[in-house]
């Protein structure tokens, strides 16, 4: 194995602290959570987690932190679950990768439910 320059381990450095920055849910006031149990990763929830975590970083949401956790009972998968100061809890279920822009937002950003995903408390 090659070995790195100083520069390198620096530049490296600094890339993996900006990806360990986002995780930190210091200072995160909405909270993305998609549900990846087994189910859930069939029915397509990686794709939507990615989808997520692309736009978010193209919209620069750094007020937003993005997890997983594992399945949702009771609710058709891939399931979303949106955690805002305005809304409270809102989940979401049958999320396809063409939704997410716009639970994006309408809710992340615009505070809105779309009553037609959302899993009635």
């Amino acid at each position: 194995m090659a070995k790195l320059t100083v520069e390198q381990l620096h530049s490296l450095r600094e890339r993996e602290e900006i990806k360990m920055k986002k995780r930190d849910i210091e200072g995160k006031k909405r909270h993305i959570v998609v549900a990846m149990g087994t189910s859930g990763i069939e029915s397509g929830a990686k794709i939507i987690l990615d989808e997520f975590a692309t736009l978010a970083e193209e919209k620069g949401l750094d007020d937003v932190i993005i997890t997983q956790s594992g399945a949702l009972e009771g609710v058709k998968e891939p399931a979303v679950q949106i955690h805002t100061p305005d809304l409270g809890l809102v989940t979401y279920q049958d999320v396809k990768k063409s939704d997410v822009a716009r639970i994006i937002d309408e809710t992340v950003m615009g505070g809105k439910i779309i009553k037609e995903m959302a899993v009635e408390a």
